[in-house]
């Protein structure tokens, strides 16, 4: 209990930049953003904010699944790249909340409709990249950790 009450004040708090983790994105090819907020983990409700930063350009484009940059078979440099991003998707932010005790998690893209989807996940369900599932959980996971653990979405299982 002392563990889960000192987990949420200290997320409860503003993420300086050294302390920012990913905020994972609803597509595995694209880049994810930096979580800059998030309170109330574990509760009914969790809500967590992010923006994309210049290094989630720069980690994508170097990556690059688009296929952009020269050494990828285009024609943009990696920093030519981060630029074009940049320009077009430099002040997105997300945001996301969850219901933990329901299982339930709202995502909210910068455009868009936003994205519902309830846990436990049927045994059928698709959760491949082009699902777009992946990162939805791993959303969950950080609101939810304790309620993820309950449906077996952790890895520490």
């Amino acid at each position: 209990m002392r563990t889960s009450l000192v987990s949420m004040v200290l997320f409860t708090l503003t993420m300086s930049p050294a302390q920012a983790a990913d905020f994972p994105l609803a597509s595995c090819t694209g880049w994810n953003g930096t979580l800059v907020s998030r309170t109330g983990t574990d509760s009914s409700t969790a809500v967590m904010a992010g923006k994309v930063t210049q290094a989630d350009f720069q980690e994508y484009c170097e990556r690059d699944p688009g296929g952009d940059t020269i050494a990828h078979g285009g024609k943009l440099t990696v920093e030519q790249c981060v630029a074009k991003y940049r320009r077009s998707n430099g002040k997105d932010t997300f945001r996301s909340t969850a219901n933990c005790s329901e299982g339930t998690l709202f995502f909210v893209p910068p455009r868009g409709k936003p994205l519902h989807v309830t846990f436990p996940l049927p045994e059928d369900s698709d959760v491949s990249c082009a699902s777009g599932m992946p990162p939805l959980i791993e959303q969950f996971k950080l609101l939810c950790p304790q309620t993820a653990r309950e449906f077996q979405l952790m890895d520490d299982e």
